[in-house]
């Protein structure tokens, strides 16, 4: 995939992890069977793999855009979040930056949403559709001043985050053009 040249001159890209606590967390109350019949197990499953899913997928862009700060390709909250394909992407984008003197700075957004898990019974695979802004994440010169004049934009992203070893990590994502979503 060819990264726009904004700050994804080699990958596009971060929000904190909104936490809490629900009557769903408390043990002592009965939970609903699922509205498909399936054993809540099986529906307490699906939703542990989404919410496990989405904070890898949270903490990769949280920490490409603490490592785009200094355009560190060895970052070691990276390789916590990230594999195979997107952690290839990354540091690639990473590196560029650094070989053109260049830093990442200002805000990234996002809003995943899991929309597929794998097996059901079982999950192991979890799919997040996203629109990653960067209109407020841009490159700048490492001296300072923008490297570009190019405006950032909305991109709908899609992602694969795999558990693998008991930890979840993004495996591989697609960023779509400027204006996507």
């Amino acid at each position: 995939m060819k990264i726009p040249t904004r700050v994804f001159a080699s990958i596009l890209v971060v929000v904190a992890v909104v936490g809490g606590c629900s009557k769903d967390d408390d043990p002592d109350v009965e939970q609903p069977p699922s509205p498909t019949g399936a054993p809540a197990s099986s529906a307490d499953a699906r939703g542990a793999a989404e919410r496990d899913a989405v904070a890898a997928y949270r903490g990769m862009w949280d920490a490409f855009v603490a490592a785009g700060k200094t355009a560190d390709p060895d970052a070691a909250a990276l390789r916590t979040y990230a594999s195979d394909d997107a952690l290839k992407l990354i540091v690639t984008a990473l590196l560029q930056h650094r070989q053109n003197q260049q830093v990442i700075l200002g805000e990234l957004v996002i809003d995943p949403k899991p929309t597929e898990v794998r097996p059901a019974d079982a999950p192991t695979e979890v799919m997040i559709l996203d629109c990653v802004n960067d209109e407020d994440w841009l490159v700048y010169k490492a001296s300072g001043g923008l490297a570009d004049d190019e405006p950032g934009g909305k991109h709908q992203t899609t992602a694969v985050v795999t558990r693998s070893g008991g930890a979840w990590k993004v495996k591989s994502f697609e960023l779509g053009r400027s204006g996507t979503c």
